[in-house]
C-alpha cells in the first residue's frame, strides 16, 4: 500500500512538472499540438487511403477501417500519456547508456520510478484525445451500439493492447544489458515496427501468417483483432462473442508480460554483477 502511495505522489510530481515543460512557451504549445495532430494523421493516412479505393478492403468497410485507426491512435495515446516520458518505454536506451543507476538510486521501488518518471498527462493527451474522437466518430458513422458493457471492453482492450507492446518492447530491450551499444535502440526498432504495421487489417492474409502476428509477433493484437471483437460486438451483440477469442488479447498480454517481467529480473541480476561498460549522458534529463 505505500508504494502505491509513492507512486501516487510520484505522478503529481512528474505530471506538475511535465505541465510546466508542456506551456513553457505559447510558440512550443502549438508546436506539440500541430506535430502531434500531424503525427496521428501520417499513421493512419495510409491505410485509410487504401480503404477509400475499396469497397471491402481485407475484409473491412471505410467505416470499420476508420474506428480501427481511432483504436491504433487511442493506443499510441495511452502510451503518450504513461510511457513516453523519460525514455521510460524506451528502456534499452537508459539500459544501453548506462543510465539505469539515475533510476537506481531514487529512494523508492525499481518498478514505481519507471512508471512515474514516464507519466506525461498533457504532453501525452493531444494524441490520446485525437484518437478517443476518432475512436468515437468512426463507431457512431458504423451503426454501432455502445452501450456500458462495450464501453469496458474497448477499455479493457485498450489497456491490454498498450501493455502487450510495453512488454514485447521491455522483453527486447533484455539484450540491452549484455550488449548496450549493439542493443541500445532496440526498442525503438520495436516500437516503429508497431507503429508501421498494426494499423494494417489482416483478414485476407495467409492463415498461417496471421496466427504468428497474433502470437509470436502480436502486432494484429494491437488493433486489427480486437477492432474487428468490438465491431462485431457492437452490431451484433456482446453475446455474439465466442470465449476463446474474446480472451485471447489478456491471454497473450498475460504471456508476454510474465515473460517480460522474468527476463528483465534476470537481465538485472547480470548488471549487478557485472555492471555496464558505457556511459552516455545523451537522452538524460
Amino acid at each position: 500500500m505505500d508504494n502505491f502511495k509513492t507512486l501516487f505522489r510520484l505522478f503529481r510530481q512528474y505530471g506538475k512538472m511535465d505541465l510546466l515543460w508542456f506551456l513553457r512557451d505559447t510558440r512550443y504549445f502549438f508546436l506539440q499540438l500541430f506535430s502531434d495532430v500531424v503525427s496521428g494523421g501520417c499513421n493512419i493516412a495510409g491505410v485509410y487511403l487504401l480503404s477509400s479505393n475499396f469497397k471491402n478492403f481485407a475484409g473491412m468497410s471505410r467505416e470499420d477501417i476508420l474506428f480501427m485507426m481511432g483504436y491504433s491512435v487511442f493506443i499510441d495515446g495511452i502510451f503518450m500519456i504513461f510511457f513516453v516520458g523519460n525514455n521510460s518505454g524506451m528502456i534499452s536506451r537508459i539500459i544501453g547508456r548506462g543510465q539505469l543507476d539515475h533510476v537506481m538510486i531514487q529512494p523508492v521501488p525499481l518498478w514505481t520510478e519507471l512508471l512515474a518518471q514516464g507519466f506525461c498527462p498533457f504532453s501525452g493527451s493531444p494524441m490520446f484525445l485525437l484518437g478517443a474522437g476518432l475512436a468515437f466518430y468512426g463507431a457512431s458513422i458504423t451503426s454501432m451500439v455502445i452501450s456500458p458493457l462495450w464501453i469496458l471492453l474497448f477499455l479493457l482492450y485498450a489497456v491490454c493492447s498498450c501493455l502487450l507492446v510495453i512488454s514485447f518492447l521491455y522483453l527486447i530491450s533484455c539484450m540491452a544489458f549484455y550488449a548496450p551499444a549493439a542493443a541500445e535502440e532496440i526498442s525503438m526498432v520495436g516500437r516503429d515496427m508497431f507503429s508501421s504495421l498494426k494499423t494494417y487489417p489482416l483478414g485476407n492474409i495467409n492463415p498461417a501468417v496471421k496466427r504468428i502476428f497474433l502470437t509470436i509477433l502480436p502486432i494484429g493484437l494491437c488493433a486489427w483483432f480486437p477492432s474487428f471483437l468490438l465491431l462485431k460486438a457492437g452490431k451484433e451483440g456482446m453475446s455474439s462473442l465466442n470465449l476463446l477469442p474474446a480472451l485471447l488479447l489478456p491471454a497473450v498480454t498475460a504471456v508476454f508480460s510474465f515473460a517480460a517481467l522474468t527476463l528483465f529480473k534476470k537481465g538485472m541480476k547480470y548488471y549487478a554483477t557485472y555492471g555496464s561498460p558505457r556511459y552516455s549522458g545523451f537522452g538524460h534529463r
